[in-house]
């Protein structure tokens, strides 16, 4: 539109200068004979300057023709016009004053039009530019976080460090395997996670490479996978196209992952066995659904605290593979070009956003820092609002795989500069430029940045266990948000300067900045939530609870559910001498005065005053008194001998307890996802409450990739 209006505008200045230029020729030539013509309306040629929204060529080319012609043939005569004016003024014929008023009035509204044009070719200017700087921003952010799939894979570096001797150690390593399984025994009883939830090497000898979940294991863009790991599908986990932009980006489409009903039955499964509080029962149910992403990350945290690293690890990596195996072509397309986005308030997609952090994690300590660099560019790219702080480990990592240029080009992006630990990512800057031999530009950056954060250049010295320079000397982190930035820190970042070259600079840097008032520095930045996150990661209810959610189905909110209190839940954390007492002081009330109770109860929970522990203790109190907290739920919470679910602890069933989820236990209890419950996707039990241990088998292994269900 703008650039339409200017070949308009140009038009017409153009026929001005013509009109200037004939008005010259009429005042050499005073002989010339005149000629008279009705004098037309002078705006009317400017009455197309408010065109449509048309966009074919051909139309605009030919209504700018028809605007030529208007204007040429009126506003010539009305030069002429003026001309005959003067000889008549010579003959003595005055014209009236009305027509003289009527032709000023013309020429200032001309005027007036053409100043309008150029105020909205200003403000059409300044709208494309800012449109303009945002699409450049936007696009620089998007080629820095590019992906590239063979980084992504860690034996890829691994190869090049050490070569063929990787091959060698591996296929030792899986010999070891399959010779301690064959020892235990095809029983697979009293063995240990790690071989409880692998494949049986004899049957991944009998299969070979006859199954087409070969090909999957070896075509996954995120991770290379492994034959110990089961054969099985994904059994309704998959991706969606959201939307072609996302949060006003230009250029990116939206994703999600998504889940089916079936999926959405094994999630409701999983969250009730979680409340069980038996690690065991996660187990069992992961054998049986080996590419349930809950349970994977789950089960890694057991394995972390058996002191099980390399199981936890490849409990991620599967969890990583099993997104792998879902994405669509276009995703993958995208990542490459950095315009690929997932929302963080998906539940659905933050469990991608956890498992990629748990990469991060297992790769740091692999030693792996390339590949950890690019998961952490793969993290940062589908959402730049970073909402697990993985951003924290970007300078390290940058400096540990000799990505000191990316990472000089990252400081300067606005990725960086929109964040609240930003001038603490740029504080490694020097060690970027001292590792591209820029040594003059290497001091100027440690000065700026010790001159910028005193007080953390401070607690590096201390902690790098060398003299404090005066400049720095003492100072001290001015509150809470700077003690916790510096803390962070140094601790992820002390290793990289603890070297001969490093310190050098760090305190010859610090010699020659100048002492600064470092009260007249600007304030520190709030925390943000991702920080928090990155230092409490720890993934449980409470801490995502502050989150905006957008629910797909009612299963997702069940952990939401949990964590706020509901009936038993509640019940369970209540002690049992207040419950008998509260119990007893009911039985004593008439209907009246524990309808009275009940009243004040509700009002002291939605007190807005009370903090969140008086409302718990109230929402356990109202259980007790309207009965939530029996068996059987309020309806039958005032029958006399009913046993208080709250005296039954989590995971401690009784051995009546064996026909699994729905049946006597639960009678009452709203456990809603049972009759979404496919038959095939029922918890086998045996005595004691514990599932039966099901045996591998070949037909089970031999299962292709395809969405079926298991066989038994």
């Amino acid at each position: 539109m703008a650039t339409r209006q200017m070949r308009k505008l140009q038009k017409q200045q153009e026929l001005l200068r013509l009109q200037n230029e004939a008005g010259r020729e009429e005042d050499e030539s005073e002989d010339e004979p005149i000629v008279t013509k009705p004098r037309p309306n002078a705006f009317a040629g400017f009455a197309a300057l408010g065109g449509g929204d048309d966009d074919d060529e051909d139309q605009d080319t030919e209504e700018e023709a028809q605007e030529v012609e208007a204007v040429l043939e009126p506003v010539a005569p009305a030069k002429k016009s003026k001309k005959s004016k003067k000889k008549k003024k010579k003959g003595k014929k005055v014209e009236s004053p009305a027509a003289e008023k009527e032709e000023e009035d013309d020429l200032d509204e001309i005027d007036r039009v053409l100043e309008e044009l150029n105020l909205k070719e200003n403000k059409n200017a300044a709208s494309d530019t800012a449109t303009s700087n945002a699409v450049k921003s936007t696009g620089q952010i998007n080629e820095l976080l590019r992906v590239n799939f063979q980084h992504l894979k860690a034996i890829n570096e691994m190869r090049k460090l050490f070569g063929s001797a990787i091959e060698a150690a591996r296929a030792e390593q899986q010999a070891e395997a399959n010779s301690r399984q064959q020892q235990r025994g095809a029983a697979r009883q009293n063995v240990d996670l790690e071989t409880f939830l692998s494949v049986p090497p004899a049957i991944q000898q009998r299969l070979g490479k006859r199954s087409m979940f070969e090909t999957v294991l070896r075509t996954n863009p995120f991770i290379e996978g492994k034959k110990s790991w089961p054969r099985d599908s994904t059994r309704g986990l998959k991706m969606v196209r959201v939307a072609e932009s996302f949060a006003g980006e230009p250029g990116v489409a939206e994703f999600a992952f998504s889940h089916d009903q079936t999926y959405d039955a094994l999630e409701g499964n999983f969250y009730g066995l979680v409340q069980m509080y038996d690690p065991m029962q996660l187990v069992y149910f992961l054998s049986r659904y080996p590419y349930h992403v809950s349970s994977l990350i789950q089960v890694s945290k057991v394995a972390h605290q058996d002191q099980n690293s390399y199981l936890a690890h490849d409990l991620i990596e599967r969890a990583l593979f099993t997104f792998g195996r879902v994405t669509l072509s276009d995703f993958r397309k995208r990542l490459g070009e950095g315009t690929a986005r997932l929302d963080f308030n998906r539940p659905e997609n933050r469990q991608f956003f956890l498992a990629g952090y748990n990469q991060i994690k297992n790769l740091i300590l692999k030693g792996t820092y390339r590949t950890a660099l690019e998961w952490t560019k793969f993290v940062l790219s589908v959402n730049h609002d970073d909402p697990y702080g993985v951003l924290n480990w970007v300078h390290v990592l940058a400096i540990r795989a000799y990505e000191a240029k990316w990472f000089i080009e990252l400081c300067n992006s606005p990725l960086i500069a929109d964040k609240d630990i930003g001038p603490y990512i740029k504080a490694t800057l020097p060690l970027a430029k001292l590792q591209l031999k820029d040594n003059a530009g290497a001091r100027a950056a440690a000065i700026e940045s010790i001159e910028r954060l005193p007080w953390l250049f401070c607690a590096l010295f201390s902690a790098l266990n060398i003299d404090t320079p005066r400049s720095v000397w003492g100072v001290q982190p001015r509150d809470d948000e700077e003690a916790l930035h510096t803390k962070l820190y140094v601790h992820l970042a002390k290793d990289i300067w603890n070297n001969p070259a490093a310190i050098s600079l760090l305190t010859e840097a610090a010699n020659a900045a100048r002492k600064v008032d470092f009260f007249g520095l600007p304030p520190s930045p709030v925390v943000s939530l991702a920080t928090a996150r990155f230092v409490y990661l720890d993934n449980t209810p409470e801490l995502m609870s502050a989150e905006d959610n957008i629910f797909s189905t009612p299963t997702q909110k069940m952990p939401w559910a949990i964590s706020e209190g509901d009936g038993e839940h509640r019940m369970a954390r209540f002690p049992p001498q207040a419950q008998a007492a509260l119990q007893a002081a009911r039985a004593r009330m008439d209907e009246e005065q524990l309808r009275a109770v009940v009243d004040d109860a509700r009002a002291r929970i939605e007190d807005p005053e009370a903090d969140e522990e008086q409302r718990g203790v109230w929402r356990r109190i109202l259980d007790v008194l309207t009965g939530q907290g029996r068996a059987g739920g309020a309806e039958g919470g005032a029958d006399e001998g009913a046993q208080p679910r709250g005296d039954v602890m989590p995971g401690g069933w009784g051995d009546d307890f064996d026909e699994g989820w729905g049946e006597d236990d639960f009678d009452g209890e709203d456990h809603w996802y049972e009759d979404q419950l496919d038959p095939e996707l029922e918890l086998e039990f045996g005595p004691g409450g514990t599932p039966n241990r099901r045996q591998a088998t070949v037909e089970d292994a031999e299962d292709s990739d395809e969405e079926v269900p298991a066989r038994r």
